[in-house]
């Protein structure tokens, strides 16, 4: 492993972390230029309820990698913008499901193009295959992770 060195500013986790960091503001950036009062993490539960609507919390919290505690914090702020709702399941009373109201479900389309234009930013200059490769490390650097 003589590729490893030690300086922060090469460093993976370093690298990863401001890549992300970076690509979050940019997206928030986008966000609030087109007028959207929707946070990058609110995205990515509303992305998660797109896909599959009437989550539990702990659902969500699985699926977009966060704990259950921020993940009720990003629900009060959904709900406080009329975007999502908990619902009591009808098979365990004291659960509730996260949906999506009628306006949440309408921001699918802007909120979805306005994401892949970031990322079609960001990923500018790259060759689709060097971007498949780029994944494929770095799900196998996540799965060395969690065999921990």
């Amino acid at each position: 492993m003589d590729y490893i060195d030690l300086r922060l500013e090469d460093s993976l986790g370093h690298i990863l972390n401001r890549t992300a960091r970076a690509m979050c503001a940019m997206m928030q950036n986008s966000f609030n230029k087109a007028g959207y009062d929707v946070t990058v993490e609110q995205c990515a539960l509303l992305f998660n309820l797109w896909r599959q609507d009437g989550q539990f919390q702990q659902q969500l919290a699985d699926n977009t990698y966060k704990d259950k505690a921020s993940v009720t914090r990003i629900v009060d702020g959904l709900e406080k913008r009329h975007l999502v709702k908990r619902v009591l399941d009808k098979e365990d009373r004291r659960q509730k499901r996260i949906c999506l109201t009628r306006k949440g479900g309408k921001l699918q389309q802007e909120l979805k193009t306005l994401a892949l234009n970031v990322q079609e930013q960001c990923l500018n200059g790259i060759e689709p295959e060097h971007w498949e490769k780029c994944k494929e490390v770095l799900k196998k650097i996540y799965g060395n992770i969690c065999k921990r």
